[in-house]
C-alpha cells in the first residue's frame, strides 16, 4: 500500500514556499502589474491632455479636397465625421470624400431636422408627418394627423412629438415604424403647455410652461417608459419646478446627462433611469446662443464689460464653469469638442482650449460656408462654395 507523507497543499517548493504562499505571491505580482499598467495609462493620458491643452496651431493644411455641387438652398448639420445636407426637397449624408451615404426625398416648406447616432428625422414646421431614415438608408414615417410643435428622436428608435389642435396639446411617443407607445394629454391646469421635448432611450424629458392669473413657472418633467416607470404614477420619475422662468430648450448630452436652458438659468441633470438635478445656475444676462458637444454646454452672452462684443461660458456636465472666453468676432456657429472650442464665420475662425487659451485665430484663405467635426480635434471638414475639404490644424 502506498503511503502519503505530505498533503499537496503543504508541499514545499525548492525555494521553501508552500502552495498557499506561492499563490499569494502570484496574486500580489499580478496586482502590482495591474497597478503599474494603470499608472502608466494615467501618466500617458495626463501628458497627452497637457500637450493638447498647451498645443497651438499656426496654419490650416488641406489634406483632401473633392468637388461638390453648390446649392444655395441647402443647410448643413454636423454628424461628427460626415455632414447632413438638407433642403425643401430632401436630406442626405455625405462623407469626407463627398460620397452620399444615404438619401431621403420629401417636399417641405420649412424642414426641421433632428438626429441621433442611428436615425435622422425630418418634419415640416407645423406639419403632421415625421420622415425617418436610418444609417443604412431604410426609411419610415409617422403621421400624427395634427400639427407638430416639436419632436425628438433617439438611437433606440423612439420618436417623441408635441402636437396641438384647437388649444389642446399632447406629448406622444412612437416607435419609428409608427406604432404609438404612449399619449400624454397636456392641460394648463394639470401639466402646463409643453414647449420642448428630448429623448434618451426609455426616458423622455418635457418642458412645460404653467401660467395662471398670478404666477408663471416652468416644469421639467422626466417620464420613464421602461420597468422603472411602471411603479410610479403617470410614469413620472422626477420633476422640477422653476418660478418665473421659461424653458424653451432641453437636450440630452449623452445617455445619462441632460441640460435645459431657461431665460434666467442653466439646469443640468444626471441619471439614465431617474434623472436628478445636479446643477441649477442662475443667469442675469441675456443669452445670445446655446451650443453643446462632448458632454459640455456653451452659453454665449453679450460682453457686459464693454471690452469685447461676446462672452462664451463653457460648462461641464456637472455644471462647473470650465472657462470664460471673450471675443469680438461676429460668428456663424460654435463647435464644442472634448478639448477645444471652434468659433467661426465665413472669413475667420478662433480655436480656444477648454481652459480659455487661444490656440488659433486667423482668416481663411477662401470663404467657408460650414464646418463639421471629425474624430480628431485637429481635423475638420470645410464646406466651401464648390469643394468639400478635409483640413488639419497644424
Amino acid at each position: 500500500m502506498a503511503s502519503i507523507t505530505q498533503f499537496p497543499g503543504k508541499q514545499n517548493d525548492e525555494d521553501g514556499m508552500n502552495f498557499s504562499q506561492k499563490l499569494h505571491l502570484h496574486k500580489l505580482k499580478s496586482l502590482v502589474k495591474v497597478i503599474v499598467v494603470v499608472a502608466v495609462i494615467v501618466i500617458v493620458a495626463s501628458i497627452l491632455i497637457a500637450y493638447n491643452r498647451n498645443l497651438t496651431y499656426t496654419r490650416i493644411t488641406t489634406i483632401n479636397s473633392v468637388d461638390r455641387v453648390s446649392l444655395e438652398t441647402s443647410s448643413y448639420i454636423n454628424n461628427n465625421g460626415s455632414i447632413i445636407v438638407y433642403s425643401k426637397d430632401g436630406v442626405n449624408c455625405i462623407d469626407e470624400k463627398g460620397t452620399v451615404l444615404w438619401n431621403m426625398t420629401y417636399e417641405m416648406q420649412n424642414p426641421i431636422i433632428r438626429r441621433s447616432d442611428v436615425y435622422v428625422a425630418a418634419c415640416d414646421y407645423n406639419g403632421h408627418v415625421v420622415n425617418i431614415i436610418d444609417m443604412q438608408g431604410k426609411t419610415s414615417s409617422i403621421d400624427t394627423k395634427l400639427p407638430i410643435r416639436d419632436f425628438s428622436i433617439c438611437k433606440e428608435g423612439l420618436v417623441a412629438v408635441i402636437i396641438e389642435d384647437s388649444g389642446n396639446s399632447w406629448v406622444n411617443l412612437y416607435n419609428v415604424d409608427g406604432t404609438k407607445i404612449a399619449e400624454i394629454k397636456a392641460t394648463m391646469s394639470k401639466t402646463g403647455y409643453p414647449l420642448c421635448v428630448s429623448l434618451s432611450g426609455e426616458v423622455m424629458a418635457v418642458s412645460y410652461l404653467y401660467v395662471d392669473s398670478s404666477s408663471m413657472e416652468s416644469r421639467v418633467v422626466f417620464y420613464n417608459f421602461g420597468g422603472v416607470g411602471e411603479n410610479v404614477p403617470d410614469k413620472i420619475v422626477s420633476s422640477y419646478a422653476y418660478n418665473s422662468a421659461v424653458v424653451p430648450y432641453i437636450e440630452y448630452l449623452d445617455s445619462e446627462n441632460v441640460f435645459a436652458v431657461a431665460d434666467n438659468r442653466l439646469m443640468l441633470y444626471n441619471g439614465s433611469k431617474i434623472p436628478k438635478s445636479v446643477a441649477d445656475k442662475l443667469i442675469d444676462e441675456n443669452i445670445v446662443g446655446v451650443y453643446y458637444g462632448a458632454s459640455k454646454v456653451g452659453l454665449v452672452f453679450y460682453d457686459s464689460t464693454g471690452e469685447n462684443k461676446y462672452k462664451l461660458e463653457l460648462y461641464d456636465k456637472s455644471g462647473e464653469l470650465e472657462c470664460t472666453y471673450r471675443y469680438n468676432m461676429d460668428f456663424k456657429d460654435i463647435l464644442i469638442s472634448s478639448s477645444q472650442v471652434l468659433i467661426y464665420n465665413e472669413a475667420q475662425c478662433i480655436v480656444v482650449g477648454d481652459d480659455g487659451t487661444v490656440k488659433y485665430n486667423d482668416l481663411f484663405e477662401s470663404p467657408v460656408i460650414y464646418i463639421a467635426t471629425t474624430g480628431s480635434p485637429k481635423k475638420y471638414l470645410f464646406v466651401k462654395e464648390n469643394t468639400l475639404e478635409t483640413v488639419k490644424f497644424e
